[in-house]
Parts: C-alpha cells; sequence; structure tokens
C-alpha cells in the first residue's frame, strides 16, 4: 500500500499508472492540504490537495483513472473540455464532479478550491460491472452534482488516511468496491441489461469456516478483500454482499471487531507490551492500535489492561 506526501515529487520504482495521477495533480498545481494527502492501492487512489485558482486553460494529462472529486473549498465556476466537449458549472462545497479514464482534459476556475478526490482504475471498474452482470461500464462526464454515498465514501479514505497515516488494504479494497459499485449503477450509462437481484444468498458455514481460517492464520498480517473472497471461492463482488448477508455486517468492520477482541486477549497477559499486542492482531503501529482500540472500547488499551486485571 503507498503512501505519499509530495506528488509532485518523482518516486523511483512506483507503478507507472499511480505515477500518472501524480502528475496529473501536480499539473494542476495541488499543494497537500496535510502530511498525509495521498495514498494509492493497484485500483484506487485518494488524494486530499488545494488548487490556486486557474485563470488560463491548463491541458492535464490522461488517466487510466476514472476521477471522482469532492469540493471542499468555497463556491467555484469550473469550465473544462473534456474529451472534446466544453463543459461549465458552479461547484458548490460537497459537490462532485466526475471523469471517465482516457479523456483528453483541459480546466480553468475562478477561485482557489480545496478537494478530496479518488481515482478509480478503469480495468477495476469492468471487471466489477462483468461480476454484476454488466457488458461494460460508460461513465457519464459529470459536473456539480450532489451523491452522498460518494461523499462519504471519499471522505471516508480521507479521515482514514490523514488520521492514521496509512489505509489498512482491507479498507481500501472496501472503499474500492463500494465506489465502483456506485459509480456503475448510478453514473454509468446502461447497456440495456438488468441489474443484479438485492437478495443475495449468504456464505454457507463451509465458506465462513474457510474465511476464517485465513483470517486466524494472517490476523498479524495486512488482509486484503481478495485475500477472503478467495477463501469463500467468490468473486469480490458477490463475496461482499454473500459476508455482510451472512455476518450483518461489511467484511472491514468485522475484521476490525476480529482484531480488537483478539487484542483484549493478548492484554491480559501482563507480560506483553502494547506495541507487541498490537503488532500481533495486524496494526502498523501502536498510536493506530491505541486509536483504533479506543473507539472500538471508549478507553485506551492500557487503561482497558489495568481495568480487567485490577
Amino acid at each position: 500500500m503507498l503512501n505519499l506526501s509530495n506528488p509532485a515529487a518523482p518516486v523511483r520504482d512506483l507503478d507507472p499508472d499511480i505515477l500518472s495521477a501524480m502528475a496529473w495533480i501536480g499539473k494542476l498545481g495541488g499543494s497537500p492540504v496535510k502530511p498525509q494527502s495521498f495514498a494509492a492501492s493497484p485500483v484506487l487512489a485518494v488524494g486530499h490537495f488545494r488548487f490556486d485558482g486557474l485563470a488560463e486553460e491548463v491541458e492535464a494529462p490522461q488517466l487510466p483513472f476514472h476521477y471522482i472529486s469532492v469540493s471542499l473549498g468555497a463556491p467555484l465556476v469550473i469550465e473544462a473540455r473534456l474529451g472534446g466537449e466544453k463543459v461549465k458549472a458552479r461547484v458548490l462545497p460537497g459537490q462532485s464532479l466526475i471523469m471517465a479514464a482516457e479523456r483528453s482534459n483541459i480546466w480553468r476556475w475562478d477561485g482557489p478550491t480545496e478537494e478530496a478526490h479518488v481515482f478509480l482504475h478503469a480495468d477495476f471498474l469492468e471487471q466489477v460491472a462483468v461480476d454484476a452482470g454488466q457488458r461494460r461500464a460508460e461513465i457519464s462526464d459529470r459536473l456539480a452534482f450532489t451523491d452522498t454515498r460518494l461523499r462519504h465514501t471519499i471522505l471516508a479514505l480521507t479521515e482514514e488516511m490523514q488520521r492514521h497515516g496509512s489505509i489498512p488494504t482491507l479498507f481500501f479494497d472496501m472503499a474500492a468496491d463500494v465506489l465502483a459499485r456506485r459509480i456503475l449503477f448510478r453514473h454509468c450509462e446502461s447497456d440495456g441489461k438488468s441489474r443484479p437481484s438485492s437478495s443475495t444468498g449468504a456464505l454457507t458455514a463451509r465458506q465462513l469456516r474457510r474465511v476464517l481460517a485465513v483470517v486466524e492464520d494472517r490476523l498479524s498480517h495486512d488482509i486484503s478483500l481478495d485475500d477472503l473472497a478467495s477463501a469463500a471461492g467468490l468473486s469480490r463482488f458477490h463475496f461482499v454482499r454473500a459476508f455482510k448477508t451472512a455476518v450483518g455486517t461489511p467484511p472491514h468492520r468485522w475484521l476490525v471487531r476480529l482484531r480488537i477482541e483478539r487484542a483484549k486477549e493478548l492484554l491480559l497477559c501482563r507480560t506483553a507490551t502494547i506495541i507487541e499486542v498490537a503488532a500481533l492482531v495486524g496494526f502498523e503501529s501502536q498510536s493506530h492500535f491505541g486509536q483504533v482500540f479506543l473507539s472500538q472500547v471508549g478507553v485506551p488499551p492500557s487503561e482497558w489492561r489495568r481495568r480487567a486485571l485490577s
């Protein structure tokens, strides 16, 4: 998982697609809002940047990603040429913009702005479309629209990145799937085929046991959505729906709770340090573990241990 603070700085050995997203931000003059303002997985990148006004047109590179932003600054007027088509809109705080992948794009806007944005890989959206029974995903470019679910997901990614300094793989994977499904069913042109039924079968007891076995075996490591879906023998798209039907909560939330419950067991061992417990249940740092534990339990790990052992 890539976590960077400065997308304008050249970084060796990065995926060329990720470099293209960083170059796009740099071309438009983006500057990080906070020290941790850019993170990426193989299929999704997230950023939080400020941009000065663009009085003159600026042409940015074409992207292999679909671009989705949430405006966090003052109202502004955006003018653009996307794939040769001129568009213009007044964008209000909280509203979003979508630009499809591989579009030529030229921009101008009338004042400074702050944007939380994601770059969703086009190949990943196509795979989600296949899993969902759609022939292809044709995104419609849109300026100045409101989509509460998109906004909440993008801001949740941004908050996770900036609060903890990184984004857990499973959280990133879940966000990519949520964004892809939302875009596929709300912001793509219909191909004439019906959408999948909202009623999805639950994981079987055998599938759940296989998923739990993978988690038990790798609890001290980063666990991806692909790891869990593979254990159940399902695609990511179908696994998320089947898991939530069976368990009642999304995989990421379930895994966080499982890690915290296991941490409680380990904290009862007086000789184990907090940092050792954090590593054993899969957290990258003691501070991240402490923040998550506090949010789930209501007290820090050290205080919980003191009370439990008193």
